[in-house]
């Protein structure tokens, strides 16, 4: 890490003004790569990131001052990024530049990266390397006394994404100037990117979870509920009326009317969160037990309501006038009973023989009953 110090940037990178675009491309993708931190964990001089690099993009001055400039960055610079290309091959300013960098002694730190074109081709219009690469690099025709410089070549022949060929070359770049493995680095860096991705995914996920839990909750739901009578039908009686029901959400009351037996209440706009939670509902009705439940909430429900079998059925009364009411021959409707000695007469009839009002027959005397009859109800005989 000592000697890397010694150079104010990783890079100098050299390129013709064609490929301007080409080259701040890569300034930014090797400067905001972040190496692997196991890497950096093993090893102490890896840097997390490779900043800075130096890329002259026409901002000074021109003339001599500018060569001048540019050779103080060359020496500042650890490595040579040369950006080939047909149009670099042909630039004196880019051959000039890889002369001066190899007179300073580092030959073996000049980078090229093939942009367009063929490296050796001898064809100007596909040859990528300059003159100056090619002559201190010279291919020769036996592989095993081959001096050629490899270059890094962004549009690498078998892959298919050029993001990928991309992404690759950059790698490459990077293990070249940091003297790294470049499969290992590449298998870790492929690692991370899974990772990445996996994280990314669930992050989609949780995301889209969210947001459908936040829509389903947002949503509301619509419950019918419809009352049955849950004592034997008796026609003499009246029918049930106007049934008040209650549903109870948290804090929250909701109330419907039923005009009768049968007809299905709605309640609207019942948050979904609800369903499948026990609830209390209650129902009234005239004539009619009050109902008052706990039950799991559902989109449609079938409560049973029950008749109050004591406002029809419960007979009570008190004779007046007779001087042995306990001895009294009493019929109500279809039954007999009889009186106690202060002439309370009580009966319970069973609701499928409930009316509203019953015939009395008392020692002869006839008489009639309309029911409800309160506590203080009497007949009178005469």
């Amino acid at each position: 890490m000592a000697e890397r110090q010694e150079f104010k940037y990783f890079a100098f990178i050299s390129f013709q003004n064609a490929d301007a675009k080409e080259a701040v491309r890569l300034q930014h993708a090797i400067e905001n790569y972040r190496l692997p931190a196991v890497l950096c964990r093993q090893d102490s001089s890896i840097p997390k990131r490779i900043k800075p690099l130096y890329c002259y993009l026409n901002d000074m001055h021109s003339g001599e001052e500018l060569m001048q400039e540019l050779k103080s960055r060359m020496e500042n610079s650890r490595y040579l990024i040369v950006v080939c290309s047909p149009n670099a091959a042909k630039s004196n300013f880019i051959n000039s530049g890889i002369d001066y960098f190899i007179s300073l002694g580092r030959r073996d730190s000049i980078i090229p990266i093939i942009v367009d074109g063929v490296p050796y081709s001898n064809n100007p219009d596909t040859e990528c390397f300059p003159e100056a690469l090619r002559r201190n690099f010279p291919k020769h025709s036996d592989p095993l006394k081959d001096h050629s410089i490899l270059g890094v070549n962004t549009r690498e022949a078998g892959i298919k994404s050029r993001r990928k060929a991309y992404d690759r070359a950059m790698l490459m770049v990077v293990a070249r100037m940091l003297q790294l493995d470049f499969e290992g680095l590449l298998i870790r860096d492929q690692q991370r990117r899974r990772k990445r991705h996996v994280a990314t995914a669930l992050s989609l996920f949780f995301v889209l979870l969210s947001l459908f839990l936040t829509g389903w909750l947002s949503q509301t739901v619509n419950v019918q509920i419809q009352m049955a009578e849950a004592t034997p039908h008796n026609t003499a009686l009246p029918d049930c009326r106007n049934i008040v029901l209650s549903l109870y959400l948290d804090n929250e009351q909701k109330n419907d009317t039923l005009p009768a037996l049968n007809c299905i209440s709605v309640f609207r706009n019942i948050p979904p969160r609800f369903i499948g939670k026990p609830v209390r509902i209650t129902a009234t009705a005239q004539g009619y037990l009050p109902l008052d439940t706990t039950l799991t909430l559902q989109k449609n429900l079938a409560l049973p309501i029950r008749r109050d079998a004591n406002l029809y059925g419960h007979v009570h009364f008190r004779l007046v006038g007779l001087q042995q009411p306990n001895r009294a021959n009493i019929q109500i409707a279809n039954f007999k009973t009889n009186s106690d000695a202060n002439g309370v007469v009580e009966l319970n009839i069973p609701i499928e023989q409930q009316q509203t009002n019953y015939p009395v027959s008392i020692n002869n005397h006839i008489d009639t009953l309309y029911m409800p009859c309160g506590e203080d109800a009497v007949i009178v005989i005469e």
